[in-house]
């Protein structure tokens, strides 16, 4: 025992009088290694080398030497000085024994940093040739460097190769990476492990692989004299995926690639993960059990004319797809995939097939196909049949916005052309698209403010570009529909931007809650705000609607039996003849809104008035936003006619300085009650009766312009006498009212008065004036309207104003005639 502890003792004595001797020789030769090994470095090299410091170590690989090169810059062999790497360290491990001898052999390698430029030019000369071309194996006798790596470790690496000769920019980058190289007669056999990321391959111009994080165990031969690369079976792994990878790429003359890979345990992940994060990310967690395949194959030459054919077999029989974090999965899945071009680089020459697509959602069954030839100008065969229970669809398909779903659907559609077509109007119906989709009691709550829509049902047929609305019926939030019609180019709206769409459909419904559906159409539909719309009408909405509603309302407006047409063309709304019960009688509305200019929206409209009551259009319009006479104040039935003109904001608020309107109208069994200016007329007119005055028939022609209210002379008859009244009135609420009325002399005239009394031939008549704001007016006598004839003046002023008014309008009405003629006949828009 104690001769074993002597052993022991002196062979780590002698282990350890080894390592100091080769420690403290290191140090005292250190630079005599270095220089050694840079000259016989240099006798290798073809290109410069500039390195920022050098040692050397005998830890750093113990028991190798280690030569450790930091802050290095090799140049590239191209014309002019650009870098064919650069690295932070470059350590080279070597035998020590033959580094005293002479002979350095690099067994080792370790680059930490590193970025390297690899280029083929248009000629096709590379820029990493720099090394010296030898002429016999006995580099080792020579004194030149050799390579017999057995650990090579790179960390933080990347690299770039770009051929401009075959449009090839490819980048990689890796973290750890660790390899074997073994050499034989210029045959390279490398085995690497580690992780590497496909920063991006970009061939001819397409895209492939981006951002792609794989670990590798690669077996791989390179032969330098045949400038050839063999991937002997190699396994990728990408997230959850295992790829089998094997082939060949040449590039002695022509470049010649023949790769073939396999999914082995595979899931539809494996699928997933080839196709772009940005494509997937919504898809990223559904998951599969059942037999998922995948083999793909890249053949051909590569170069600037051609480029090699690929081809891809995919599937699933018998599957389970589902999301871990919903209930809902499909059953029995099946689908057979390929994906197959000549050319990789030449997407005209790809299709995609997915065929006998089978599954079970939630017990109901579905069949699909799915062709799509020529990536460039897409060629689409597709089809689709089964039944879909609504809320199965969203609990495997989640929609944010959308809650709380139930119904189902019944779909038999198919599709067939080139997705192009659909660009023009002259060829979309060269497209076909046949089919229907029956809606079956569908319910759903959609958005933030949970607006229910309700009983969604009714059927929609496809015929090439167009969609049939048959009995579709629903109820969104409180207002309800019945559509039948027809939506024209619906396909090609749907499909891409700024596309028109014609609709020619009739509209029945109970109730309208316009309040509502202006908020959800361009608001925030919380009940019961003053919302601010932003009103637009898109260029590319055509519209025809036969409307028949039974009730509606909009603010303090409700209108009953409401029937007429409705046409939207060219960002304007016409409409020739709406009828409705609304305010105690019946209104007639006919005119044109432009919205071309969408700051200023312009209104042409005609409105006859039949009945309505007087005190409910001033409780419907909030007394015009004034308090000077209300609702409260008026009796009566209103009979007119209207013109008008004016411009609203987007919100659908009055540019008051526009309103220009024409008013022919009767005012019958007319009361006005408790108005104060008629109370204070009781100074000049002795009588109690006038705070009610009833009147019998009112007749009048009343202008608005320039933000004023031109009232011509009228004469009112009422229960207590008989007055007439003429002024304006602004919309700021100046006024100026000129009353004449009876002078009924009781008792002695009034000195201030005599001036404003004058006799007509009928009797002496009081000439009063009412001036001053709504808010602080004054009555007076008006003896200026006796010297002046202020009333004809006032005549003349609103005679000139409605003829400019009628002539101005002119115009505006052949435009609403022009909006009748062949409405569907929009012009051809240009492609995208």
């Amino acid at each position: 025992m104690k001769t074993f502890k002597k052993i022991l003792f002196y062979t780590g004595l002698t282990l350890a009088v080894m390592f100091v001797s080769v420690v403290v020789s290191v140090f005292l030769f250190r630079d005599k290694i270095i220089n050694q090994f840079v000259q016989q470095a240099n006798k290798s090299l073809n290109t410069p080398v500039n390195i920022g410091k050098m040692d050397v170590s005998i830890l750093e690989k113990f028991p190798q030497l280690s030569i450790v090169f930091t802050d290095v810059y090799v140049e590239d062999s191209h014309p002019g000085k650009y870098p064919l790497l650069t690295a932070k360290t470059i350590s080279f491990q070597l035998n020590p024994v033959e580094v005293w001898k002479g002979i350095y052999t690099i067994r080792g390698l370790q680059i930490r940093d590193c970025e390297a430029s690899l280029k083929i030019d248009a000629q096709g000369r590379n820029n990493y040739t720099i090394l010296k071309e030898t002429t016999d194996d006995k580099q080792a006798s020579s004194g030149t460097v050799n390579f017999e790596l057995k650990n090579v470790g790179l960390k933080n690496i990347k690299v770039h190769y770009g051929n401009i000769a075959a449009s090839e920019d490819l980048t990689f980058t890796s973290e750890a990476l660790t390899a074997s190289i073994t050499t034989s007669h210029n045959v390279y056999t490398i085995n690497a492990d580690g992780q590497l990321t496909t920063e991006k391959i970009n061939i001819d111009g397409n895209a492939y692989l981006g951002r792609k994080s794989f670990d590798i165990a690669s077996t791989l031969v390179y032969n330098d004299p045949n400038r050839n690369l063999t991937i002997n079976p190699s396994t990728l792994k990408l997230k959850q995926s295992s790829f089998i990878v094997s082939g060949t790429y040449s590039w002695k003359g022509e470049n010649v690639i023949d790769l073939r890979t396999e999914g082995q345990d595979t899931d539809i992940q494996t699928i997933f993960s080839l196709l772009p994060e940005s494509a997937v990310k919504n898809l990223e967690k559904y998951q599969s059990k059942g037999d998922v395949y995948f083999k793909a194959k890249l053949k051909g030459e590569i170069s600037k004319r051609r480029s090699p054919s690929f081809s891809v077999d995919f599937g699933f029989k018998d599957a389970t797809i589902f999301h871990p974090d919903f209930k809902t999965r499909i059953e029995r899945a099946s689908l057979e995939g390929s994906f197959a071009s000549s050319e990789i680089s030449n997407l005209r020459m790809a299709t995609l097939v997915l065929k006998n697509i089978k599954g079970d959602l939630n017990g109901e069954s579905f069949t699909a196909n799915f062709v799509m030839q020529n990536f460039k100008d897409p060629e689409v065969i597709c089809d689709f049949k089964g039944r879909m229970d609504a809320a199965s669809v969203l609990d495997f398909y989640p929609v944010q916005a959308i809650r709380n779903v139930s119904g189902s659907l019944l779909a038999d559609v198919s599709f067939e052309g080139k997705i192009s077509f659909l660009k023009k109007r002259t060829t979309a119906q060269r497209v076909s698209t046949q089919g229907n989709i029956e809606l079956q009691d569908i319910n759903l709550v959609y958005g933030d403010d949970k607006v229910p829509l309700q009983h969604l049902k009714g059927s929609l047929q496809f015929s090439n570009n167009d969609l049939a609305l048959s009995n579709v019926s629903c109820k969104l939030g409180n207002s309800d529909f019945l559509l039948n019609g027809f939506f024209k180019n619906v396909i090609t709206f749907l499909l891409f931007e700024d596309q028109p769409i014609g609709i020619e459909t009739d509209l029945k419904s109970d109730y309208l809650d316009l309040n509502q559906l202006f908020a959800i159409g361009f608001g925030n539909p919380a009940s019961g705000k003053d919302q601010q719309y932003a009103f637009n009408i898109s260029r590319n909405i055509n519209l025809n609607f036969n409307c028949d509603v039974k009730s509606l309302r909009y603010k303090r407006f409700h209108g009953r039996n409401l029937k007429g047409d409705l046409l939207v063309k060219n960002e304007m709304a016409v409409s020739r003849n709406i009828t409705l019960h609304t305010m105690g009688g019946d209104l007639t509305l006919s005119g044109i809104l432009d919205d071309k200019n969408k700051k200023a929206i312009d209104v042409v409209t005609t409105l006859k008035l039949n009945g309505i009551h007087v005190d409910s259009v001033f409780y419907v319009f909030e007394n015009f936003h004034q308090d000077f006479i209300q609702d409260k104040h008026l009796k009566g039935e209103a009979f007119a006619d209207v013109n008008l003109e004016m411009v609203l904001k987007p919100d659908l608020h009055l540019f008051s300085e526009t309103l220009i309107a024409d008013i022919g109208a009767v005012i019958r069994h007319g009361e006005l009650n408790d108005f104060e200016p008629m109370q204070k007329l009781k100074r000049y007119i002795k009588d109690d009766g006038l705070n009610h005055l009833r009147f019998s028939d009112l007749k009048n022609e009343i202008h608005i312009e320039k933000k004023t209210i031109y009232i011509p002379q009228m004469e009112i008859r009422t229960n207590v006498t008989s007055l007439k009244i003429s002024g304006t009135h602004t919309f700021d609420q100046q006024i100026d009212y000129r009353i004449i009325t009876p002078l009924r002399q009781t008792k002695p005239v009034d000195l201030e008065a005599k001036d404003a009394i004058e006799d007509d031939g009928t009797g002496s008549k009081l000439y009063l004036k009412i001036v001053g704001t709504t808010d602080n007016y004054r009555i007076q006598y008006d003896t200026e309207a006796v010297k002046k004839k202020i009333v004809n003046d006032l005549k003349n002023e609103v005679k000139e104003l409605r003829e400019a008014f009628k002539n101005k309008g002119t115009q505006k009405k052949k435009e609403v005639e022009l909006q009748k003629d062949e409405y569907f006949e929009w012009d051809e828009q240009p492609q995208n």
